[in-house]
């Protein structure tokens, strides 16, 4: 007990005691990621509408499209959050969907994050994503790997998982663990030269250029995944062409 002398000094006491209590907790409620619900965006049909690629498209591909593990797609920027224009009011689009129509999952086949139900809201399956500043970035989710590569203007048709550049792609190894993951997400964001290539998460945007993507997401997915970007528009809105090249055993690392 404090006597009336003392007072201010066990008020003080008790001061330095409260941010340390705060602290533990905080730290303590961070190290362990629960479930909690999670509703995917579901699209209205003026939303799926703008999603759908053009008919001359796909006519274009109709051709490619008969190949096994392969779309053809629209993507959009996500522009500004929990803000709806003059022109989205005109064309249905909520303010959830850019953020929705932005997210690719090859793995799932499908726009959005993937997720729905009791759920890690960090563990999403999208392996693309469309930037406002016009680029894609891969490994984004949590616990996930990713790397691009951009081959010029070669047609998609003739990619494998052996095509020169694309080797590098395929030879990647999953990490074993959670420290090993760090480092080659770094290597990774940070870009890195292989012979006459360059890898990284993030590449800008361009017409007529060939992609492949390597998505390593640990306890989910391990796919290999070409694609072609066939026309930007003016609002920034992505029509490309996809094929699966390879899929790999569901890695799994071990985690923190």
């Amino acid at each position: 007990m404090c006597g009336s002398q003392s007072k201010s000094f066990c008020d003080f006491c008790a001061f330095l005691w409260l941010p340390l209590f705060v602290i533990v907790v905080a730290v303590d409620a961070s190290a362990q990621w629960r479930n909690v619900w999670v509703s995917e965006y579901e699209p209205n049909s003026f939303e799926r509408k703008l999603l759908e690629p053009s008919a001359e498209d796909e006519q274009q591909f109709a051709g490619f499209l008969q190949l096994p593990d392969t779309g053809l797609i629209r993507m959009f920027p996500p522009g500004r959050r929990r803000v709806v224009s003059i022109s989205d009011l005109a064309t249905g689009r909520r303010p959830g969907f850019g953020m929705y129509a932005s997210l690719y999952s090859f793995s799932k086949e499908k726009h959005g994050n993937g997720l729905h139900g009791y759920v890690d809201p960090r563990l999403g399956w999208a392996e693309l994503r469309l930037l406002n500043n016009g680029r894609f970035v891969t490994g984004f989710t949590g616990e996930a790997l990713g790397v691009l590569i951009a081959l010029g203007d070669v047609p998609l048709e003739s990619v494998t998982s052996e095509t020169y550049g694309v080797d590098g792609l395929n030879n990647i190894t999953p990490p074993a663990d959670y420290f090993e993951a760090a480092t080659l997400s770094r290597r990774n964001r940070a870009g890195f030269a292989l012979e006459r290539f360059r890898y990284g998460s993030s590449l800008p945007v361009a017409e007529k250029m060939t992609y492949v993507l390597r998505s390593t997401s640990n306890k989910r997915a391990d796919v290999l995944v070409g694609f072609r970007v066939v026309r930007v528009d003016e609002t920034g809105g992505v029509t490309l062409i996809w094929r699966k090249l390879r899929t790999y055993p569901k890695p799994s690392w071990k985690r923190r």
